[in-house]
């Protein structure tokens, strides 16, 4: 029987999982991406004000919608900011129209205020819903605010331009960072909806927020012009329970987030030109490949003998070059389950060795029976066993006769055929996983059978000379003229004060009384005599 070599996992396993990565990023990695940024992210800059709409100012000024005069003061008392973004959606006509016209000519006067347009989901289309005409004219501009919903409902990413048939709206949020976009003028078909220029929500440092500004301070005149002067300002709700809170990775210790700290969050990226861009999937899946492949070719050339912990090194490595190219290039990659993958098929594979050199250990290499270790480490067990249970016990020793003159005759090698052959017609006598058989020296063989009184263990001897015999193996150095065996046999009830040494002195000698009777036969051992069965 020949040796079974060592059993891997295919290796094509660690490429099929780059592959299917490469277009289907995993949550793990998104989840090693957040921790790791919201790690070593910014802290909020004191150069973005936000005017809340928050409890308070709800509480002082009664519920929204507020009469829009109050929006026009508000606009008007925020004139040295450097850019205004109103992070509200101004669609719907006031019940007043010099109320609109009021709150166009405050925009209009200011002459730095931007404006937000929503897409929204219409049957299986997509509308854009913007703000009033009027109040759109009046703007600096109108940007896109597209926060598409990741699987599992959070938003993770956006885009700088969006649009109808074509990327046509530049992001609300580049508007007002004052940081240029690409825009597609030219529309292929005004029912799609289109996207561009993918970028994902930034992190803030933990614990870190934004200079913000009830806006009924702002407006009992409460805010000095300093706070605001030359700042980025954004207006929005930040009142708790309104509609425009979101799952974000932006803040670890805050999982909801409102819309008018994602915009600024997103402004205070762009302005620091530190927005992170998903790599393109061809990319993606090309560099992921690169490195499975290149992991295996490396583990194949250079063999370690901790593999582990060579793929722990080599994941690590995966690890931080990721999070290099995340912080310094701005794209984003992801490895964390390529790692992972790495790590669990390099361990899989290790402990499929370690399994296979423990089967070695117990295996004798010729037969691939169990050897002499695995068999005495068998029947101590076995013998405890039958002395808790007061159950029987049999051991048959086994020895192939005039074995020495047969290798003298047919050579070595023919010798080594016998034994395997042997070996075939022992392990054919095994009746379940709780029989061992095991080759325990040169031509010597044992066969250990738990629960088996004497008459079975005396058919079992008997049949197994029967089939070598029936093999007809020529043997022209024995009387016989053909291969034989003689078997020794201890079968009884162990008692309380019975060993290992004692059963197997028991067999030992009724083998070697077969021996003197003429080998060929079986002996049963019966106390210190041996009977011939």
């Amino acid at each position: 029987m020949n040796t079974p070599a060592a059993r891997r996992l295919p290796g094509i396993l660690l490429p099929l999982l780059a592959l299917w990565l490469g277009f289907n990023p995993s949550p793990l990695d998104h989840w090693v991406q957040d921790r790791i940024g919201q790690l070593l992210a910014p802290p909020a800059s004191s150069d973005i004000v936000i005017v809340a709409i928050d409890d308070a100012s709800l509480a002082q000024l009664g519920r929204w919608p507020w009469p829009r005069e109050l929006m026009a003061e508000a606009i008007d008392k925020l004139a040295p900011a450097r850019a205004l973004g109103i992070n509200l959606l101004l669609a719907d006509k006031s019940d007043f129209p010099q109320s609109d016209q009021a709150l166009a000519a405050a925009i209009a006067r200011h002459g730095k205020v931007y404006l937000p347009a929503f897409p929204q989901q219409s049957g299986t289309s997509i509308n854009i819903t913007g703000p009033l005409p009027a109040f759109a004219a009046a703007a600096r501009g109108v940007g896109i605010s597209d926060f598409p919903l990741e699987a599992d409902g959070s938003l993770r990413r956006t885009y700088l331009a969006s649009g109808n048939g074509a990327a046509s709206l530049p992001a609300f949020a580049s508007l007002v960072a004052g940081t240029p976009v690409t825009i597609e003028t030219t529309a292929a078909n005004h029912l799609d909806w289109v996207r561009s220029q993918p970028r994902l929500l930034p992190y803030l440092a933990g614990g870190s927020q934004y200079p913000t500004l009830p806006i009924a301070s702002l407006l009992a005149g409460d805010i000095p012009a300093a706070q605001i002067k030359d700042k980025t300002v954004l207006l929005g709700v930040t009142a708790a329970g309104s509609s425009d809170e979101h799952y974000t990775p932006i803040l670890a210790n805050q999982p909801k987030t409102n819309g008018v700290l994602i915009n600024a969050a997103l402004i205070q990226a762009m302005q620091q030109q530190t927005l992170v861009q998903p790599l393109p999937t061809a990319w993606r899946v090309g560099l992921l490949l690169a490195m499975a492949v290149s992991w295996q070719w490396l583990a194949s050339r250079r063999r370690s003998t901790h593999p582990i912990r060579q793929a722990v090194l080599a994941a690590s490595g995966l690890l931080l070059l990721d999070t290099l190219l995340y912080q310094l290039l701005h794209w984003q990659l992801g490895v964390a389950t390529l790692g992972a993958g790495l790590l669990t098929l390099t361990a899989a594979n290790f402990f499929l060795q370690q399994s296979h050199f423990k089967r070695l250990a117990f295996t004798d290499k010729l037969t691939g029976l169990a050897n002499r270790h695995q068999f005495d480490e068998r029947i101590v067990l076995a013998l405890q066993h039958s002395q808790l249970e007061q159950q029987p016990l049999t051991l048959l020793i086994l020895d192939v006769d005039h074995f020495k003159c047969y290798n003298d005759h047919y050579g070595h090698a023919a010798g080594d055929d016998i034994l395997r052959q042997i070996a075939q017609v022992i392990a054919s006598m095994v009746r379940n996983p709780q029989d061992t058989v095991a080759r325990i020296g040169g031509e010597e063989f044992a066969l250990l059978l738990p629960n088996t009184a004497q008459k079975q263990a005396e058919a079992i001897a008997n049949e197994l000379r029967y089939r070598l015999l029936s093999r007809q193996i020529p043997h022209h150095s024995s009387p016989l003229g053909r291969v034989s065996c003689s078997i020794g046999i201890y079968a009884d009830t162990p008692g309380q004060d019975a060993t290992v040494r004692s059963i197997f002195e028991q067999a030992d000698q009724a083998l070697y009384q077969a021996k003197r009777n003429g080998r060929d036969q079986a002996c049963v051992a019966d106390g210190v005599l041996a009977t011939r069965i």
